[in-house]
This record gives C-alpha cells, structure tokens and sequence, in this order.
C-alpha cells in the first residue's frame, strides 16, 4: 500500500511538470480559431432554391485538441467530420465524414445523403449577419445553404 501510494505521488509530480505545447498551422492559428464565429451550434434554415428543411438539422463546430470539428444531427442520423477552415480566405473542407448507420424512411434517407453530399462540397462561407451563416457550393448547381444560430 505504501509503495502504491509513493507511485501515484511520483506520477502526479511528473504529470505536473509535463508542460503543454500549442501547434499552429500556417493556415489556421489557435487563436483565431477560439475566437471563430464559427464556432458554436447551428441549424439548417433552407437553400438558395427556396427548399426549406422539414428536418431538425443540426450543425456544431467546436475546438477539440487543436482541431476544428464538426457534428450534429442530420434528417435521420448523427454525423461528426474533422474540417480544414482559412478564415482569411473563409474556405473551408470537411476532410473526413462519419455518420451512424440508423434506417430511415426513404425521404428523409435522400435529403441526408444529398445534405452530406453538400457539406462535402462547401467551396467558401461567409456570415450575412451574427446569426446568419452561409455556406456557397462547389461544383454546378452553385448551390448556397443557409444555417441560423441555435
């Protein structure tokens, strides 16, 4: 018991002196990334087309060690992908996409499968107001997505 007790102090004393390092990328600094109107909950509002969800769509994005991730809730399942953002240039990827397998109804099984197709396809975003986020599509449609802060 002694000896176990030594053992946890010794490791709380070398935990204590472990000193943490920040990474920056060229592309996206810490600190402008903590202070991102980005950050923070989100909802689906409509697109361009005038197609307004009939879904709860949820969207977050959120800092987790070092790193912009985003999740929430589609039509029928969760979602969670890691996203490269330039805030000077307001471009931003989704790199990797994970979803959860729960079966749907048809209808709301295509409006997410075309959502996430569009999230994989953001070109650029910008803000139209504080509550306002807008995400501008690549490819032909040039589809634009509308998102309200929760």
């Amino acid at each position: 018991m002694k000896k176990l007790v030594i053992l946890m102090m010794a490791s709380t004393l070398m935990m204590a002196s472990c000193k943490s390092e920040i990474v920056e990328s060229a592309n996206t600094p810490m600190d402008a990334l903590r202070a991102s109107n980005l950050l923070g909950q989100w909802r689906l509002k409509s697109y361009s087309n005038g197609q307004v969800s009939k879904y709860d769509v949820s969207l977050e994005f959120k800092m987790e060690e070092g790193k912009i991730k985003m999740n929430g809730q589609s039509s029928v399942n969760f979602y969670s992908a890691d996203a490269e953002i330039d805030e000077t240039n307001k471009t931003l990827k989704v790199l990797v996409l994970g979803t959860t397998k729960i079966a749907g109804t048809p209808e709301a099984n295509e409006f997410e499968m075309a959502y996430y197709e569009n999230l994989k396809n953001i070109e650029r975003y910008d803000f139209k107001d504080k509550n306002t986020l807008v995400f501008y599509l690549a490819g032909a449609s040039k589809e634009t997505m509308y998102f309200e802060k929760k």
